[in-house]
């Protein structure tokens, strides 16, 4: 028989050791909310080595089924967290739920399979394995109250060979829309190089707007658009592939644009979930010392314009930015996308940067008066000198500026997490400070939050392609600091629980909007306060059965109120 147990989604189920961590099996949700948990299994009787096998579910709530698969993880020694080296659980391989099942004659026994399923499931006698229920994972309205989940384990004799049952509670309430902005750098020239397709081709699109969706899925909302080759982790005087969206066009002075491609990636986002756009730097990052690389047709051929050469005081260039900003915003108002689209200046200048930063900032302010504009941004002397209207600050630094700008937003980097018990997504993080950023979040009023690696395969500065499910580190330290999804072989990707956690956060956020609209903006304080004492953002949960105690709280406190 093999043994199961069902846990929340916050405890890691690792190969080579038992599980650390409370088996739960009832669950709170509200009507309109995406749940998670997972079944731990291994064969634990001496009764066989192992044992391939398939689940049946009974419920009545949509359920996703997931494998978790593992990944090598080479290095947990930078961040002190009491991570090991070894087999990280990261990647949710999809699984069908209930699938059709087909008997073969095998040496003269029956065999069942799974109809059209990849993923086979076979317990071990050494080693604990675990699979994701996803309940409710497309947030559709459910019905109200008391839901049993059964799953029954059944061997390739179907034979029963072990189960495990859940329940949740379906509050009669629904959580409201997200209100935070949420943006993950998306690498268009990433997903070109691992898949070896021409970017911005049909294909390219076919396997991009599966990226999309499933971003949009874990509560993304916001997308990096490409409009020319984003200037981002680019060695200076090198280039990255380009990925430019305008189709320009130079004639003497004059230049003239074409939106039609950027046109189609805006419609295929929108399709997909993406409610906002981040236009990309329009100078160099680190400094704003240059101009992005940019290509025109000047005299019917392709050639480069602008780019490393182009110092960002440049009266030719900033011409450029005026005819072309000026073309620009009549595309966003056909598009209606005047509030709902970002600019940026450059990223994280430095005290040395003022000059050029300022130079560049006071090229496109007025042109973009009436437009966001916002850069990561982690030295308040600098906000103060009103060159930046939305500053984007890293969780590390951004205590100076809490309660002293309107619309704050946050960030962090995977260098970020070795800074006291701050959030992040990075391998060495336990998943209790992961989904604790979304509390932190709340807490402080924080209106949008950036990362710079949704889909970075590739390693510092831009150099080196890597499968992030064969070397999840890809020349950085820490493991995970530049990606959430890993590339499948089908030609879309499969989500990580790293990305699923972070979603978490994402609804706790929601949860708490609702308990505050019942009980009032101090009365959530004060419980986060309880658990957490005031969580500034290099503070985090004890353990995850410390996060848990918080949300069956917040849950219970709701089901009262309402």
């Amino acid at each position: 028989m093999i043994e199961t147990r069902i846990y929340d989604s916050l405890v890691p189920v690792y190969p080579d050791r038992e599980p650390v961590g409370k088996v739960k099996k009832t669950f709170f949700m509200c009507e309109n909310q995406p749940v998670s948990f997972q079944m731990a299994f291994k064969m634990t009787d001496g009764s066989a080595k192992n044992c391939d096998f398939h689940i049946k579910t009974t419920t009545d709530l949509p359920v996703s089924i997931y494998y978790i698969n593992n990944v090598p993880f080479l290095h947990a020694s930078t961040i002190d967290t009491g991570m090991q080296t070894g087999l990280f659980p990261d990647i949710l391989v999809p699984k069908k739920t209930n699938p059709t099942l087909r008997v073969h004659q095998y040496f003269g026994n029956d065999l069942v399979t799974e109809q059209d399923e990849k993923v086979r499931l076979r317990a071990y006698d050494d080693s604990w394995q675990a699979v994701w229920f996803a309940v409710n994972e497309d947030a559709k309205t459910v019905e109200a109250g008391i839901h049993k989940l059964k799953f029954e384990l059944f061997d390739r004799n179907e034979k029963p060979c072990g189960d495990a049952e859940a329940e949740i509670e379906v509050l009669p309430v629904k959580l409201g829309a997200q209100k935070l902005m949420y943006t993950n750098w998306f690498h268009n020239d990433c997903l070109a190089d691992i898949y070896n397709v021409e970017v911005f081709s049909d294909k390219y699109f076919e396997i991009f707007q599966t990226y999309v969706k499933t971003a949009t899925k874990n509560g993304m909302n916001m997308i990096l658009m490409p409009a020319f080759t984003p200037p981002l982790d680019t060695p200076p005087g090198g280039e990255r592939m380009t990925v430019q969206l305008v189709k320009v066009t130079k004639k003497g002075k004059k230049y003239t644009f074409d939106f039609s491609l950027m046109k189609k990636f805006v419609d295929i986002c929108r399709k997909n979930g993406i409610r906002y756009f981040e236009h990309s730097h329009l100078f160099t990052q680190w400094g704003a010392k240059a101009a992005p690389k940019i290509e025109a047709y000047v005299g019917g051929r392709k050639k480069k314009i602008f780019g490393w050469e182009t110092d960002s005081a440049s009266k030719e260039y900033a011409d450029f930015l005026t005819q072309y900003i000026t073309e620009l915003k009549k595309f966003l108002k056909e598009e209606k996308l005047e509030k709902k689209i970002l600019f940026h200046v450059s990223d994280e200048p430095q005290e040395e940067h003022i000059p050029h930063y300022s130079v560049a900032f006071n090229t496109v302010s007025e042109l973009l008066k009436d437009y966001m504009m916002g850069d990561a941004l982690s030295h308040f002397e600098i906000y103060e000198k009103g060159i930046c209207r939305n500053p984007i600050v890293m969780t590390a630094d951004i205590k100076p500026f809490l309660g002293k700008v309107k619309n704050l937003w946050a960030y962090y980097v995977g260098s970020a997490a070795t800074m006291g018990a701050s959030s992040n997504r990075t391998f060495h993080i336990p998943r209790e400070r992961n989904r604790m950023l979304g509390v932190q979040l709340f807490y402080h009023d924080i209106k949008g939050f950036l990362h710079w690696g949704y889909n970075n395969y590739y390693g510092e500065l831009s150099q080196y392609l890597f499968d992030p499910a064969l070397n999840p580190c890809g020349g950085f330290a820490l493991a995970g600091t530049s990606f959430f999804v890993y590339p499948a072989f089908n030609g879309g990707c499969y989500q990580s629980v790293r990305q699923k956690i972070f979603y978490e956060g994402l609804v706790d956020m929601r949860l708490l909007e609702l308990l505050k609209k019942l009980v009032g903006k101090e009365a959530c304080n004060s419980l986060i306060e309880k658990h957490f004492g005031v969580p500034s953002f290099d503070v985090s949960p004890r353990d995850a059965g410390n996060f848990a105690e918080f949300i069956d709280e917040v849950y219970e406190t709701i089901k009262q109120n309402i």
